[in-house]
């Protein structure tokens, strides 16, 4: 069944971490109810969600590993609640909706070359300091925007043959052709910038995640194993406050961050959402 069909049609399915009461889960049930998303026992085929307090462990990644990843929902602030915003995000994930929230103002851009990357995330910090967010937001932001638009572009494209075009020699290409550009959207709203890069190849799996996940909080390793997609994820992660993937395999995929605009005081150890939808058919 296709993941995004699974919720229309079935409840969630819940697996608490064992420090949330039955208080907390009953007020998480509501927060994820305005957004249609009702917890329940589900079955097999039903998404499958875990809330936790937003702190990456080994164990976490092993959940990441199953078929489907499971998806990884923070708890913040007193009471072990989700916020509202994303709950919405979990929502419109598996209902294959837009991610960046619909009342922003978001902007396009296709983009075919690294320097057109690069000048996207300068452009769009410039678009954070001028709503209010810190320096070291926007530069978060142009960073995560990079990391995205870079994978989207030099790591998703394929020949008709399934070879990787660009990845394998990622450090010389500059540029790729017309039909291999990626989209970049990105908008900043309530407190956060939206960033989201989208490309036609639905080639990302949800490995390269779990293997940050597995070695959150030790030193960054530099793995370059099977192409250059997994070297910025760790980046992204702890820029970001949620990041939500959605796989359409051989499609498309769609990266989108949310990150918060506030100053970088210990950024990568606040609480991180982690949702990796596969859509099957």
């Amino acid at each position: 069944m296709d993941t995004v069909a699974a919720v229309k049609d079935a409840p969630l399915k819940l697996t608490p971490e064992s420090t949330l009461t039955p208080e907390a889960l009953e007020k998480a049930s509501g927060v994820l109810a305005r957004d249609g998303l009702l917890l329940g026992r589900g079955d097999d085929a039903a998404p499958h969600l875990v809330l936790f307090d937003g702190r990456f462990t080994p164990a976490h990644a092993a959940l990441l590993e199953r078929n489907p990843p499971v998806l990884l929902l923070a708890t913040r602030g007193e009471g072990g609640q989700p916020s509202a915003w994303e709950a919405r995000l979990l929502s419109v994930l598996l209902r294959g909706e837009p991610m960046i929230p619909k009342e922003a103002a978001t902007s396009v851009a296709w983009l075919g070359s690294v320097a057109e990357v690069t000048a996207l995330g300068e452009r769009v910090a410039d678009t954070v300091l001028k709503a209010g967010g810190s320096r070291s937001a926007a530069s978060r932001v142009a960073d995560v925007i990079h990391e995205i638009g870079v994978n989207a572009l030099l790591d998703a494209p394929v020949d008709a043959g399934g070879e990787p075009k660009y990845a394998h020699r990622r450090g010389q290409v500059q540029s790729v052709a017309e039909e291999d550009r990626c989209l970049l959207s990105w908008a900043v709203a309530d407190g956060r910038a939206w960033l989201e890069a989208t490309d036609r190849f639905g080639r990302l799996s949800v490995s390269p995640l779990v293997r940050v996940v597995k070695a959150w909080g030790e030193k960054a390793q530099v793995d370059a194993s099977g192409g250059g997609a997994g070297l910025g994820l760790r980046r992204i992660l702890e820029h970001s406050d949620a990041v939500a993937v959605r796989v359409t395999p051989g499609k498309r995929t769609q990266f989108a961050c949310a990150v918060d605009l506030g100053d970088a005081r210990r950024r990568a150890a606040q609480p991180k959402s982690l949702l990796f939808c596969l859509e099957r058919g």
